[in-house]
């Protein structure tokens, strides 16, 4: 397999243990984060991830702005920022765009690809599902928690959701580094599955300051969660994506099953970072009025986020 030049923007967990994952396996990586100590540890020390899975690599391409990723003439860009800086990242990108550029969103969130597409006025912008989760421990150290293969690639064309040879590509590239990723000309269902449960927990735990377990365990949230599964389902079937007769029993049991975990929509909370709710219930109620369906949870929760942010931005 050919080596192509890759950039990863945002060194968050994601991003992070993307990175590692290319740089151990030989991939030509550059880096980019705002954030300039983690740059200099980076730097000095490399990239490690511990947890289910132990590798560190040092990288000797590590930029602090798009302008200098740029410069290396990136063939793949895995834009793995928290989907509401992705409007930001891609008003830098946009001066800066060549067509030899593959511009992947590597997040969470519905549209994703389509807000890459229209912003860049390009006919083509890729998606992956990612199913792997971390937290920093420290600079330049991240722990994966937990993955559950395969990730899923797509591809958004002209409008319409397909895969290509871009596609392949970058799932025999991220197979091949560890991160198994298979290509899915149906993505969107996908996007609509995994948002629909990040949905489901993200802005509940946000508010209550619960774990995703005590969430789920506690009578008044375990409903209010499935309710937002109930109004996301109905949506995405409205959408064309029907996850059939017993998809609301398959989703709450697959939430059950989320142990003591802080969603990072919580974890935003706690450093008063903006959060992804736009993204997710915010999406799920866009969709909801396109479609004629009431969405009383999901507008109820998105908008008590939007409230809380701003009370912590303000200041």
């Amino acid at each position: 397999m050919d080596k192509p030049t890759i950039g990863v923007i945002g060194l968050g967990p994601v991003g992070s243990i993307l990175a590692t994952h290319l740089g151990k396996s030989g991939m030509d990586v550059i880096l980019e984060d705002i954030a300039k100590e983690l740059l200099i540890q980076i730097s000095k020390e490399g990239m490690k991830v511990s947890g289910i899975r132990e590798l560190s690599f040092k990288f000797d391409k590590v930029v602090g702005s798009l302008t200098e990723l740029t410069k290396f003439e990136p063939d793949i860009i895995f834009i793995t920022t928290k989907a509401c800086f992705l409007k930001n990242v891609l008003a830098e990108i946009k001066p800066m765009y060549t067509p030899k550029m593959k511009i992947v969103s590597f997040q969470n969130g519905i549209d994703n690809e389509r807000l890459i597409a229209e912003t860049l006025k390009i006919d083509t912008a890729y998606r992956v599902i990612v199913n792997y989760a971390g937290n920093l421990a420290n600079p330049g150290d991240v722990r994966m928690n937990w993955f559950q293969p395969p990730n899923y690639i797509g591809a958004f064309k002209n409008g319409l959701y397909t895969t290509d040879e871009t596609t392949k590509r970058i799932s025999d590239i991220l197979t091949t580094c560890g991160l198994k990723t298979d290509e899915a000309p149906n993505i969107k269902k996908h996007i609509w599955e995994k948002a629909i449960l990040n949905s489901a927990l993200c802005s509940i735990c946000a508010l209550t300051r619960q774990t995703m377990k005590e969430a789920m365990d506690f009578e008044f949230t375990g409903g209010l969660a499935t309710r937002v599964l109930e109004e996301g389902l109905a949506v995405a079937k409205a959408d064309g994506h029907d996850f059939g007769e017993n998809a609301l029993n398959t989703f709450v049991n697959y939430l059950a099953k989320g142990g003591a975990h802080k969603p990072s929509m919580l974890v935003d909370v706690e450093n008063k970072a903006m959060t992804e709710v736009d993204f997710l219930s915010g999406a799920i109620v866009a969709y909801g009025k396109r479609y004629g369906i009431k969405t009383p949870v999901n507008y109820a929760l998105t908008n008590l986020l939007k409230g809380l942010e701003s009370s912590y931005l303000k200041r």
